[in-house]
């Protein structure tokens, strides 16, 4: 071979550099990768400036008083919790829709240079002889163009797929339980809240007006001692007890503070907003009433707790996750066909098409049968048990709940007689005070004592709410309507409104199986569809009135009631009561 056939022809030359100059240009880039920079203060006060800005954006301002509903309605509607889980199940939604484009058939469209810096070329050998028996010849030429378009179909991909969708659409619908669950959490709290906040707006004048003759008394107390008016021991043990009623006040002063603050933040206002609540009547304070019995509310529970529907949603999976095991132990089969170029002048046909199916499968993985079988019954026990703690904890959570408003309501009967008792001796101080038979001391002593009574009565009434409606949420009696007429503030707020009053007037309907809801009266099960109404025209006035109606047979009265149980199943969040 001479040295001409050795040497590199110029047309090959371009090829080979831009290959190089490509492969130096890669490896100088990932070595020339610089690190991540700090954020600073200008980051952060921009990315600060522009979190506060979408934060309190398209939000209608505050025009007037705020009533509880209007409130609720803000909570609900702006509140960056309820926000965040209203994206979460967007977001579920949108991978329902992700898993779903596996199931389509995959076009490929391709295209490719080559070159290469000599001749492809080959020659062959006799088997018999050993010797060569064609000259080297070539049958590609040094540069080509190549491209081709495939449409392939995975048929073992598109069975994951279609299960892989059907679990992601199980995580949606999970994701809609989680969020009944914060909007429950959000009313509950705001609820709380506003009344605390009542608390404050009513007692405000007063406790400031009480704080500055308190303080006044106290300096007055000190120039006594000074001046050696009365015994020493009498104006310090004077001053002490004045010190106390200023510490308690102002305790209660910042309490009151902060009460606002609280209620603007589950609003999603700023904090600094200024803003007022349309409080009612000290007067009109009475119990709420409960209208549904134990058992009711066990039942319903049974059926509305969006934890025992979120634990059910994926337990579904647990199922799906066996069958897509069994699923990659099938064959493997793979449909195809596309269109073919390629720019080789020794092709006889430089277009052409083609198709065909390619069949393949480990057989070894029919050994893992039995294993799969065995994690699939393992995984449906476990969702079995699993579903069966957690729906103990909600049963006990009901039972705790309604003893806990049976204390509130108690409790809210005691303060409030406390608080109408404080009120008759404040009005007797001050008349003895007017006429010199009780001293100073014991004037601000009684509104001091007045102020702290009548807190204490509306914490109670605060507390007696929250439990009412730890009750509610206890047994998955959603707050919110199903369908809101329109998304703005006041329409939001009437829906609230009239869903609230048909809760506490008992028109919720209480699930019962088919069975139970034909015995007794001989109907056919398959006739009683649909569920019983509990509703009352006028809601009784005792403080603790009967329920209305009791479902007898309750598939859960067997169960019975709390009883030595301490700890819950930690699957399942504790539904507190704010104190």
């Amino acid at each position: 071979m001479t040295s001409s056939d050795l040497s590199v022809k110029p047309s090959t030359r371009r090829p080979l550099r831009l290959a190089l100059t490509v492969v130096a240009a890669a490896v100088l880039a990932g070595c020339t990768v610089a690190p991540p920079e700090r954020l600073s203060t200008q980051d952060l006060l921009q990315q600060d400036l522009a979190d506060r800005g979408s934060m309190f954006a398209a939000q209608e301002p505050v025009t007037g008083p705020i009533t509880l509903d209007e409130a609720i309605a803000r909570a609900v509607k702006y509140n960056l919790q309820q926000r965040l889980a209203l994206m979460e199940r967007a977001l579920e939604d949108n991978l329902v829709d992700v898993q779903k484009q596996g199931m389509l058939p995959k076009l490929t469209a391709r295209a490719g240079l080559r070159g290469r810096n000599n001749d492809y070329g080959s020659s062959s050998e006799s088997l018999d002889t050993g010797t060569q028996s064609l000259v080297p010849s070539t049958s590609q030429e040094r540069d080509g163009k190549t491209a081709d378009l495939q449409l392939s179909w995975n048929v073992l991909d598109f069975g994951l797929s279609y299960f892989g969708a059907k679990a992601q659409g199980n995580k949606a619908l999970a994701a809609e339980e989680r969020r009944r669950r914060v909007v429950a959490d959000i009313i509950r709290q705001t609820r709380t809240a506003y009344w605390n906040a009542v608390t404050a707006e009513r007692l405000k004048g007063q406790v400031s007006s009480t704080l500055a003759e308190a303080r006044q008394t106290l300096e007055y107390a000190r120039q006594t001692e000074q001046k050696r008016l009365v015994a020493p021991i009498v104006a310090l043990r004077y001053q002490r007890d004045l010190l106390n009623m200023v510490r308690q006040t102002e305790a209660l002063d910042n309490e009151l503070a902060q009460a606002k603050a609280k209620l603007a933040t589950l609003m999603n206002l700023p904090p600094a907003t200024d803003f007022t609540l349309a409080a009612p009547d000290a007067g009109g304070m009475a119990a709420p009433n409960l209208a549904y019995e134990l058992t009711d509310l066990e039942a319903l529970a049974m059926v509305h707790r969006p934890e025992l529907r979120e634990e059910t949603y994926l337990a579904r999976n647990a199922v799906l996750e066996t069958r897509m095991s069994l699923l990659r132990l099938f064959p493997n089969a793979s449909l195809f066909g596309g269109l073919n170029y390629d720019s080789n002048k020794y092709l006889v046909n430089n277009e052409w098409a083609d198709a065909g199916v390619q069949v393949s499968w480990n057989l070894l993985s029919v050994l893992s049968l039995p294993s799969i079988n065995r994690a699939g019954e393992a995984r449906k026990e476990v969702a079995q048990l699993r579903r069966q703690a957690l729906r103990m904890s909600v049963l006990s959570q009901v039972h705790i709940a309604w003893l806990e408003r049976q204390r509130a309501e108690a409790a809210f009967q005691r303060a409030s007689e406390l608080s109408r008792l404080q009120d008759a001796i404040q009005v007797q101080t001050e008349n003895a005070a007017r006429s010199n038979a009780e001293t100073h001391l014991e004037l601000v002593r009684a509104k001091v004592e007045t102020l702290l009574a009548t807190r204490a009565r509306d914490l109670s009434y605060a507390e007696l709410v929250n439990a009412q409606n730890t009750v509610y949420q206890a047994a998955g009696i959603d707050p919110l309507p199903e369908k809101i007429t329109d998304d703005t503030l006041a329409s939001l707020a009437r829906d609230i409104a009239e869903t609230n009053r048909k809760i506490e007037q008992g028109h919720m309907e209480v699930p019962r199986l088919l069975a139970e809801a034909g015995a007794g009266a001989g109907l056919d099960p398959a006739a009683a569809t649909a569920p019983v109404t509990v509703a009352v025209a006028e809601p009784a006035p005792a403080p603790k009135p009967a329920a209305l109606r009791k479902v007898s047979g309750s598939p859960w009265s067997s169960l019975g009631s709390l009883s030595g149980t301490d700890t819950p199943a930690p699957a399942i969040q504790s539904l507190p009561v704010t104190r």
